[in-house]
This record gives C-alpha cells, sequence and structure tokens, in this order.
C-alpha cells in the first residue's frame, strides 16, 4: 500500500469516527456533511470504516458486559425503536386510503434518517385504520435474507408476525404499500 492509500484509509477512518461522534451527539448536519464527504471521497471504503467501527463498538460492549457479540447485536435487533423516544413519532395519514390508514413511525425523520433506514433495510412503524392498529415491520429483500440466515444460526427458526417486504424500506414504498394492503383492509397482516 502506498502513502497516499494509507493517508487516505487513516483520513477516511478519522471520518467514519467524526461521524458516529456527531451522529451520537445529535448533530444531523455534522453526520451528513463528514459521511456525505467520506461516501464522495470513496464510498466503499467508508462504509467498510464504518462497519469497522460498528463491530469494534460491539465488541467492547461486549467485553464490558460480559456477554457475546451475538447477544449485543440480537438485542440491538430486538429492542423496540419506540422506546427510544419518550414522544410518540408522527403519523402520516394516507390520502389515497380508502380505509384512512395511518402510518405513525418510531420518531420523527428527516431524510438524513430515511437514507439511514433505507441502508440499513428495515423499519417497523404502526399502521392504524378504522378497525384496528397493528405493528408491522418493513424489510427489503436483502436485509431480511442476512435477518432469516442470522436468526437461523441462532435460534434454529425464524418467526416474526406483522412482517412486509418491499423494494427497497423508503417513505414512498411504506406509504404505497400500506394505501395497497387498506383496500383489503389488511388481511395480509392480520
Amino acid at each position: 500500500m502506498t502513502r497516499s492509500e494509507r493517508s487516505k484509509r487513516a483520513r477516511l477512518s478519522r471520518a467514519a469516527g467524526d461521524g458516529v461522534a456527531a451522529y451520537l451527539a445529535d448533530e444531523d448536519a455534522d453526520v451528513y456533511n463528514v459521511t456525505d464527504a467520506a461516501v464522495q471521497e470513496d464510498a466503499l471504503t467508508a462504509a467498510l470504516n464504518l462497519t469497522r467501527l460498528a463491530a469494534a463498538a460491539v465488541t467492547a460492549l461486549a467485553a464490558a458486559t460480559g456477554r457475546t457479540s451475538n447477544e449485543i447485536l440480537r438485542s440491538l435487533h430486538e429492542a423496540n425503536p419506540r422506546d427510544w423516544s419518550h414522544q410518540p413519532g408522527p403519523v402520516e395519514r394516507l390520502p389515497d386510503s380508502a380505509s384512512a390508514a395511518q402510518v405513525v413511525y418510531p420518531d420523527a425523520l428527516d431524510d438524513v434518517d430515511w437514507a439511514m433506514i433505507e441502508a440499513k433495510g428495515w423499519l417497523e412503524v404502526t399502521v392504524r385504520w378504522a378497525e384496528g392498529e397493528r405493528v408491522i415491520t418493513f424489510y427489503d429483500p436483502a436485509r431480511l435474507a442476512q435477518t432469516v440466515h442470522d436468526e437461523l444460526a441462532q435460534q434454529g427458526h425464524f418467526a416474526e408476525s406483522g412482517l412486509v417486504v418491499v423494494p427497497a424500506v423508503t417513505k414512498d414504498a411504506i406509504a404505497s404499500t400500506v394505501t395497497a394492503m387498506a383496500q383489503h383492509n389488511f388481511i395480509e397482516v392480520r
């Protein structure tokens, strides 16, 4: 590896740390700016640095708590995003919905949040309609495959209620899917 490549790798590694620090400090603009600059320079290296940083954090947390890394990751996956905020998320009424369906998101989500959710590949929301309410987890196919693989390896089975797969987990995909399901009174997720 050349000196220039080592310098670039170190710079992108620092950018990953700066981006995570800004995220933890809830500085959305800094998260976006730092991450965007790193991705513009070298998207693959930026992604690998963020993955390495996350792996180091999970490993350190596992060591500090006497748990395995898989237990830590599983607890993060199983954590209910609604518990992370003391206030309910915004409610979006879907105008095209015959049954006046509403989607309740776990928190107020901006463009950066949506980009992160799409990259993460899943989101749990609450859907309300005239006849009821249901928690639905939207997955993209790649993330669902990863989740199924991990659960099979850890537990020997996979089961999840209220699961819906969409091509990409975006606000538009969720809205159009909920609108389509409302036409059939949400029979697919009951």
